[in-house]
């Protein structure tokens, strides 16, 4: 799959664009690996990130615009972003298991997956570590919601460190206020930004050259980007 292809581009699209964020995210793994919705769904966000920023690097040359608020003065920032820069998980298989040490002894833990985040929803910070603890960490290091804050912290650590593109943070000052912003790196959501906009540029295409031309959708995304713009200059002659 390329992330370029323009039938994969439009197919993403049209499975995506009814859903809300976390089932987007779901269908953009699927359609890039081939997995099913269940399988992505249970793969971690470490994993998943690193194929799609994978995507959408192709889809951008490896540099894309990240918009954030202000905290000081709710200003729109815009921040360019170097995909070449971002921590590459490898892929693990949905479910597997890690080891933390905590005082000598290790405990089992799996990485956080796109089903888990769907769970935190709603949920304050406390009450959404306590359930990611108790989903991720193995029953016989007891329940997550009874690990002891040693061992909570060492679990999380290990997290982090084992998939540090699972949760990034990007950092920015405001050239008004003066104020540091910080925000996390959203990629399905940039991704599918991405997605969207080519897509309906892309249906637009098809459009102009079917009327034009009497050509059929696949007949039009067949044709190589230089062609198709080719003949879309004719048409506007």
């Amino acid at each position: 799959m390329s992330g370029l292809d323009p039938a994969w581009t439009i197919t993403a699209w049209e499975r995506g664009v009814r859903e809300d964020t976390l089932d987007r995210a779901v269908t953009l793994l699927a359609s890039a690996t081939g997995l099913s919705r269940d399988q992505a769904e249970s793969a971690d966000v470490g994993s998943r990130d690193a194929v799609l920023v994978d995507v959408l690097s192709r889809f951008t040359g490896g540099v894309v615009q990240a918009c954030v608020r202000c905290t000081g003065c709710g200003e729109r920032l815009d921040v360019p972003l170097d995909l070449t820069a971002f921590p590459r998980t490898p892929w693990r298989e949905p479910g597997a298991l890690l080891e933390a040490e905590v005082s000598g002894s290790g405990v089992r833990f799996r990485l956080p997956s796109t089903g888990d985040l769907r769970l935190l929803r709603g949920r304050d910070a406390v009450a959404g570590r306590r359930l990611l603890l108790a989903r991720c960490v193995q029953a016989e290091a007891g329940s997550g919601e009874d690990l002891d804050e040693e061992t909570a912290a060492a679990v999380e650590a290990a997290m982090e460190e084992a998939a540090p593109g699972g949760a990034v943070t990007v950092r920015t000052g405001c050239p008004d206020c003066g104020a540091e912003t910080a925000a996390a790196l959203d990629i399905p959501a940039l991704l599918w930004a991405e997605v969207q906009a080519q897509a309906v540029a892309l249906l637009h295409q098809v459009h102009v050259l079917a009327t034009a031309y009497g050509w059929t959708e696949p007949e039009v995304l067949a044709l190589s980007p230089a062609r198709r713009a080719a003949y879309l200059e004719l048409v506007r002659q």
